[in-house]
């Protein structure tokens, strides 16, 4: 049984017809070749042996660079989903080194925590912390941080 051909398969099946199926004039592939490549235009500057110039870098690398911004794009956006949809948690500040290190330098607090709040903010926030207590030096502060009256520590 040949199983290459299912056309002649079912012919001696007797499945279908002796004349079934298509059927092209003899040699008609060896000529249709020939034929065509007689039929179509010259073209010359596929027959061009110069050889192309170098390709810069950018040139080179440009497939991969957008291939890796379009997985940034889909890992960022899929960041986000998962944010917006209450399923992260973000790690605390300390766990993180460089971050904590920051945070214990005093110019970093000046310069980017401190900047947005005022001295009485600050003062408060000491006061929440436990860091103010009866011996903390707050006349010493100057006047523009504890205006005319005295700072009094709530009780």
């Amino acid at each position: 049984m040949n199983k290459d051909n299912i056309l002649e398969t079912a012919r001696q099946a007797g499945l279908a017809r002796p004349d079934a199926g298509m059927k092209v004039p003899a040699g008609y592939f060896e000529q249709f070749a020939l034929d065509m490549s007689t039929r179509l235009p010259e073209r010359p500057e596929l027959t061009d042996t110069t050889e192309a110039a170098p390709r810069s870098l950018w040139e080179r690398v440009r497939t991969y660079v957008y291939m890796a911004a379009m997985f940034a794009g889909i890992w960022l956006m899929m960041q986000m989903v998962n944010i917006m949809g209450g399923h992260a948690s973000l790690a605390p500040m300390d766990s993180n080194p460089v971050l904590a290190e920051a945070l214990q330098s005093d110019d970093f607090m000046y310069d980017y925590v401190y900047s947005d709040m005022s001295t009485y903010d600050v003062l408060d926030e000491m006061d929440d912390a436990g860091i103010l207590d009866d011996t903390f030096p707050i006349a010493d502060l100057g006047e523009d941080i504890i205006g005319e009256s005295t700072y009094t520590l709530p009780q």
